[in-house]
């Protein structure tokens, strides 16, 4: 049996939320500063694996906003902002006509969840491993091992499609099949391998 594995953002999700939500919010800091705080920060860290809640983040960002804004009215912005890549859907959609068993693994803040299954129908996959489910992060090597150990396989039976090159290396590193695509490229790499297999 093979395995499918899919990343969120970039690759099935176009990675628009950030540019969107500076733009909706007024912020004490630049741009570039709030993508810092937003995505580099111990803070972000800690939201992605699930050790503070989505309000404790808010308060962090809170700091850096020039907006009386509240925790629900930020959560509006944010999970009103999502497109999919209409490539990947198919590709999904036909490996499991196909019989393939397909996942979901990503960092994600619970927020990025909420958003996502407001969008997306996520019965389309067989499980979903997530950062802030898991307390685990790509491209760390315990996140690759528990998929490999719950898929109860081979890592050379699981394939994986990441836009980050660092998450790519980590399931490689794993001994996983690992490819760096995007939502327009991902298409035609899986068709690439079930002409091989």
């Amino acid at each position: 049996m093979k395995y499918f594995v899919f990343d969120l953002g970039g690759v099935l999700s176009v990675p628009m939320v950030s540019k969107k939500l500076y733009e909706q919010i007024k912020w004490k800091v630049s741009y570039d500063e709030f993508l810092d705080k937003f995505n580099n920060s111990a803070e972000s860290i800690k939201v992605h694996k699930g050790e503070i809640s989505t309000k404790d983040f808010f308060e962090y960002l809170k700091g850096y906003m020039d907006d009386d804004i509240t925790l629900e009215e930020f959560k509006n912005i944010y999970v009103n902002n999502n497109k999919f890549f209409t490539d990947t859907i198919e590709i999904i959609k036909k490996l499991k006509n196909l019989g393939y068993k397909v996942y979901l693994l990503s960092n994600l803040k619970e927020i990025d969840y909420e958003k996502f299954i407001k969008h997306f129908d996520v019965s389309i996959f067989d499980e979903m491993f997530l950062s802030f489910k898991l307390d685990m992060l790509k491209p760390n090597d315990d996140i690759y091992q528990y998929v490999i150990n719950k898929l109860n396989t081979k890592p050379e039976n699981i394939y994986f499609f990441d836009d980050n090159k660092e998450n790519v290396d980590g399931a490689i590193r794993n001994g996983i099949n690992a490819y760096q695509v995007t939502g327009e490229t991902v298409k035609k790499v899986v068709e690439g391998i079930l002409n091989q297999i």
